[in-house]
């Protein structure tokens, strides 16, 4: 029979867990291996609780906050089916059955599970480490979207030398360039102050996905072009780098959401199958081509944290340059 015993951890009286708490966690004791929910997470204490294991966490703040967004996902699934040893692994199953969840949202609230379930145990309201073992879920290869290709790019390059230098349209050509020759995220770009490009270096500060400080980049001399030619018209000194146009919240940060639609709406108008993102697939891929698989040096472009990351992008470059070889296996064979 598995039983959870609550140990007495040490804490300082300014933290959540109050010796109050402990005293009645540590007699939290249930048999068939469950614990009482109710009991170890009660309702007047579960945000201290939440809050007590996050803010131990080496992450940005915003990461930090979308941990504590997504864990009560986890909590109402512990409110009906208890907490015991096999909770992570039935979690997941139970996330196996969210239809309208994608793979990657699935992956995002497993994690965040696990963080809190290692948190507990790592402050000792468990003596377990119940997530080990179980993995996260993967994603086939034939869901994944693919990233522009250099046609959709020929095509974009003709669209937008023929623009007209207004507000609106060096605003589009400055965002495609960043995400083409610097491979932004869609996040980092909304994130942009005038006060983080600098056209004299050839530097702009970014803040990531997931942090809170910000890095330098170096911009591509296109980039750069762009961004002269979009700022000297706007005279933008400070403040968001890229604002609405529109009626209603004219003069506000671009969100991302406004991005995408901006991208979505030149893409139709060149018939291009893509998103935003295939700007990072098409930059990575490109890398990759350039700097023949050293995968160590694309992350630094890519400002990926493992070079695991980009195994997906190198697998698929290899596999396309491998192409002819494997023509040429069967050429001479006709049915």
């Amino acid at each position: 029979m598995f039983v959870f015993q609550i140990y007495q951890p040490v804490y300082q009286s300014n933290t959540f867990a109050n010796i109050e708490l402990i005293s009645k966690l540590r007699n939290t004791i249930f048999s068939n291996g469950v614990m009482n929910h109710a009991e170890l997470l009660p309702s007047n204490r579960r945000d201290c609780i939440v809050r007590q294991v996050f803010d131990t966490l080496d992450v940005s703040e915003t990461t930090r906050r979308e941990y504590a967004v997504r864990i009560r996902h986890f909590l109402r699934f512990t409110d009906t089916h208890g907490l015991n040893r096999n909770s992570y692994l039935e979690y997941k199953r139970y996330l196996q059955g969210c239809e309208t969840f994608s793979v990657s949202t699935k992956n995002k609230y497993l994690i965040s599970a696990k963080v809190f379930l290692d948190g507990l145990y790592r402050v000792r309201l468990i003596p377990q480490k119940i997530t080990d073992g179980v993995k996260g879920f993967t994603q086939s290869r034939l869901h994944k979207k693919d990233g522009l290709t250099d046609d959709d790019i020929g095509k974009l390059q003709s669209y937008c030398s023929a623009l007209e230098l207004t507000k609106t349209n060096l605003r589009l050509r400055a965002i495609i360039a960043l995400f083409l020759f610097q491979g932004l995220r869609q996040i980092e770009v909304v994130r942009l102050d005038v006060t983080d490009i600098n056209l004299r270096d050839k530097v702009a500060l970014i803040r990531g996905k997931g942090r809170d400080d910000k890095e330098p980049v170096y911009l591509h001399p296109s980039t750069v072009k762009v961004l002269r030619e979009y700022l000297r018209l706007y005279r933008f000194r400070e403040g968001a780098l890229f604002r609405s146009d529109s009626n209603h919240c004219r003069g506000e940060r671009l969100t991302t959401k406004s991005v995408r639609e901006i991208i979505k709406r030149t893409f139709h108008t060149l018939q291009i199958d893509g998103s935003a993102h295939g700007f990072r697939h098409y930059f990575i891929t490109k890398l990759i081509k350039s700097y023949k698989g050293e995968l160590l040096t694309v992350s630094k472009y890519s400002r990926h944290r493992s070079i695991q990351m980009l195994e997906v992008y190198n697998d698929e470059v290899i596999r396309q340059e491998d192409l002819p070889r494997y023509y040429s296996v069967f050429k001479d064979i006709r049915i």
